[in-house]
């Protein structure tokens, strides 16, 4: 009788606080009922057999309350993990958006103040808005600028290196971090994504159409270490950019000491 109640205990207790590791759970409690159900069929005490009969319904009774705890926390887990795309993705590209932008610009600051952590290593934030998309939008269509804003991410995706991050902020605005990126680099970079972009967009209205790209850039640590700062000094270049004819890359310009 003590055997059983342990046996009952340990099963018990295995199956409430395992849900998470269903098979090791199982493991455990075929281990610890197996050796008890032989024993009881084969004891020569009175009723013991029908006891060890009983065994494998408990067990299996257990194992599906297992099983069903497993699969409402492993929903619990997916519909966080939805609720978390959905905070930080663009829902019309598919993008980062803005939210993970700000998240992941302070972290990378974050490791840029220690130094021990990843070498001081620079990187630069590009700020882009495309040149005539408005007018594109307007002529045809919510829904011909809304193709035009995908192709347009899937271009930007493919002109950067597999570390770069691209995020679309809103409207035509995309933020892309380059990690690890000298300036020269950036720059090639920069022209690499305007000469991409201006490639005319087959997007079914008849003539391809064709738009432009305009990019400015801030550096750090040159331009500053912070997040706000870095965006506010691209946010500059990429104005300077459009003001001097568009289609074009500005660096943001440092005050003379």
């Amino acid at each position: 009788m003590l055997a059983a109640l342990n046996v009952a205990g340990v099963v018990g207790v295995v199956s409430s606080r395992n849900a998470a590791t269903p098979r090791y759970a199982i493991f455990v409690m075929l281990a610890v009922s197996l050796p008890f159900l032989v024993g009881a069929l084969f004891s020569p005490a009175p009723g013991m057999s029908i006891v060890g009969f009983q065994v494998p319904f408990y067990v299996a009774g257990v194992i599906i309350v297992l099983l069903q705890n497993h699969a409402i926390n492993a929903r619990m887990i997916r519909a966080e993990l939805d609720n978390r795309d959905l905070a930080i993705k663009d829902a019309l590209t598919g993008l980062p958006n803005r939210i993970f932008l700000q998240e992941k610009l302070r972290g990378m600051c974050s490791e840029l103040a220690a130094p021990a952590a990843n070498g001081g290593r620079p990187f630069a934030v590009l700020s882009m808005d495309l040149d005539g998309f408005k007018h594109i939008n307007d002529r045809f269509g919510h829904a011909v600028g809304d193709m035009l804003l995908r192709k347009v991410a899937e271009r930007l995706k493919r002109a950067f290196r597999p570390g770069d991050m691209v995020f679309r902020i809103g409207g035509d605005e995309f933020v892309i971090l380059l990690p690890d990126t000298s300036e020269i680099e950036a720059t090639l970079l920069a022209k690499r994504a305007i000469e991409k972009i201006s490639v005319p967009f087959d997007l079914g209205v008849g003539a391809a159409t064709r738009i432009g790209l305009s990019i400015g850039s801030a550096f750090a640590p040159a331009d500053g270490g912070e997040p706000e700062l870095l965006l506010t000094c691209s946010d500059h270049a990429l104005y300077e950019a459009k003001r001097t004819g568009k289609g074009r890359y500005r660096a943001h310009v440092r005050a003379a000491n």
